[in-house]
C-alpha cells in the first residue's frame, strides 16, 4: 500500500509540474546479460504525466548487425527485463533512427516516472537486445517531487 501511495504521490506531483524529459545513453553494457558492442545510442523520452502519453525518439550507430526492433520496456529496473510498452519505427540498418509513442497506463507512467522503463534496441546478431538504456529520474527529482508535495499537504492543512 505504501508503495502504491508513492507512487501515486510522485505521479501527482509530476502532473503539477507538466511534462517531463530525459535524455539517455544507450550501451550494450545495460543489456541483461551485458553485450560486448561498438554500438551505442542515445534516446529522448517526454512523458506528459497529465494524460500519460509518451513520445520515444533516437538514435543509434555501428550496430554489429541490421537493427530489427525497438521499444520502450517497462516495468522493470536495472539489470531486469520486462516486456514492450510502446513500439519504435526504425530507420536504418546499423546506423538510424527510431521514434515511438503512445498512452501508457496509470501503473506503466508511474513506472515510468520511477526509473522502471528502459530504451532498447534489438538487431540480427543480438535478438534480444544490442543496445539498452535505463531511463532513470534525475538525481533529487524524487526528493524535490516529494518536497513539493509536502509543502502543498501543509498549504491545505
Amino acid at each position: 500500500m505504501k508503495t502504491l501511495f508513492a507512487a501515486a504521490l510522485s505521479l501527482g506531483c509530476a502532473a503539477a509540474a507538466g511534462a517531463v524529459t530525459w535524455t539517455i545513453a544507450l550501451t550494450g553494457a545495460e543489456e541483461v546479460p551485458p553485450v560486448i558492442t561498438n554500438a551505442t545510442g542515445a534516446a529522448k523520452v517526454k512523458f506528459n504525466p497529465n494524460t500519460n502519453f509518451v513520445k520515444v525518439t533516437g538514435s543509434y550507430e555501428n550496430l554489429s548487425s541490421a537493427a530489427t526492433v525497438g521499444h520502450l520496456h517497462g516495468l522493470s529496473g536495472a539489470g531486469f527485463t520486462s516486456p514492450p510498452i510502446v513500439h519504435f519505427m526504425l530507420t536504418g540498418g546499423t546506423t538510424g533512427t527510431f521514434a515511438g509513442e503512445g498512452f501508457l497506463t496509470p501503473a506503466q507512467g508511474a513506472g515510468l516516472l520511477n526509473g522502471l522503463t528502459y530504451v532498447n534496441i534489438h538487431s540480427v546478431n543480438f535478438a534480444p537486445g544490442e543496445i539498452r538504456g535505463q531511463v532513470v529520474p534525475a538525481p533529487g527529482a524524487s526528493a524535490l517531487l516529494g518536497a513539493l508535495a509536502l509543502g502543498a499537504l501543509r498549504r491545505r492543512r
